[in-house]
């Protein structure tokens, strides 16, 4: 959005010699005359006026990209702050892990070393799939929901039935984030924003100077 409020502002400037001869146009003819100009010619003019505009327009351009940014972080810093939140405080989550330990440490009963687990490495979850029963009809990932739903899931069956995990969508939108991202985000924020810190005392006199120069071209019928 930034690059194309850049070339919106940009392409509004007039170029040197254009701007003087509208500007002579100005001083040299009558209000009547001055009034048959074009509006993109009297908008460059009343833009031409503004002292600094082009500094006090970055000011305003960042103001909206700065906003959007931010924004955009914060959506993103939820996202994992929610998913992770609910990893640790739901109950249900623990119940399908345990579910999931029981089961691996049942099928490894013959061996002392893996059949005596305390826990697992996530790497193994997606590898649930591949462990299917001897007539092959289900994997081990059906079983533990059946299983969670039989015994665990008082309301199963019922529209009262809650997904005992967090939202799949909110897992792969934090899963797709990488925090050398945000923090490239955040940086870049930050080189704007000091960029322009010694032109921010002019925002409220550039507000207050477009208005005087521009409600006469906006209002002019």
């Amino acid at each position: 959005m930034k690059f194309t409020a850049d070339i919106s502002f940009k392409s509004q400037r007039a170029q040197r010699d254009e701007l003087e001869k509208i500007k002579q146009y100005y001083d040299t003819s009558k209000e009547e005359e001055v009034k048959l100009l074009d509006k993109p010619e009297q908008f460059l003019y009343e833009l031409s006026q503004i002292s600094n505009f082009a500094e006090r327009a970055q000011c305003i351009i960042f103001l909206s990209v700065f906003s959007e940014g931010i924004t955009a972080v914060h959506r993103k810093v939820d996202v994992i702050n929610r998913v992770s939140k609910e990893l640790l405080d739901m109950i249900t989550v623990k119940e399908v892990l345990g579910l999931i330990l029981a089961f691996g440490n049942y099928m490894n009963g013959g061996n002392r070393t893996r059949g005596q687990a305390d826990g697992f490495g996530l790497e193994i979850l997606p590898k649930l799939k591949d462990v299917k029963s001897r007539d092959t009809r289900i994997n081990l990932v059906d079983y533990v929901v059946i299983y969670f739903l039989r015994h665990y899931d008082k309301e199963a069956g019922t529209d009262k039935s809650v997904f005992p995990l967090p939202e799949p969508q909110d897992f792969f939108q934090a899963s797709q984030l990488k925090f050398e991202d945000l923090i490239k985000d955040l940086r870049k924020l930050k080189r704007d924003l000091e960029v322009l810190v010694p032109y921010i005392s002019l925002l409220p006199a550039a507000l207050q100077d477009f208005d005087i120069h521009m409600i006469s071209v906006i209002t002019t019928e």
